[in-house]
């Protein structure tokens, strides 16, 4: 891994637009029909899908300058491990904080689905402006 990380300013908005996009979507339903509970499970699951894109963001910019190999590895292998840390996550709220378990699932998967979705045009860019 190089070390070095570039921000880059537009994928960040894109990021913001598309949570903000994602909030006025769901404001309606949520603050007629969902408790407090329900809330809280609501935005951990999207402030845990953020942490995620924000960790693989990370990594994908630490290793972009490696060679092919490296790079995949510690994409693939970030992943992994994303994935291994947002599960331990996701049992503690549910076991320790008892959270609301079908809001936080629900919000976890479509942050997570839009989150991915980021990343994986965020990474299509950068490797073809690399090209």
């Amino acid at each position: 891994m190089t070390g070095v990380i570039h921000i880059n300013w537009r994928f960040m908005k894109w990021v913001f637009v598309s949570y903000a996009g994602f909030a006025l979507l769901i404001y309606y339903p949520i603050s007629e029909f969902a408790t407090p509970e329900i809330l809280r499970g609501i935005l951990a699951g999207g402030v845990l899908s953020l942490i995620n894109l924000l960790i693989g963001y990370t990594i994908i910019e630490m290793s972009f300058d490696c060679s092919h190999t490296k790079f995949l590895k510690y994409v693939l292998g970030g992943m992994m491990g994303r994935l291994f840390l947002m599960w331990g996550v996701l049992i503690i709220l549910l076991k320790k904080f008892h959270f609301h378990s079908a809001s936080l699932m629900l919000s976890l998967l479509f942050f997570y689905i839009l989150t991915l979705a980021l990343e994986i045009f965020y990474l299509q860019k950068r490797t073809s402006a690399k090209q």
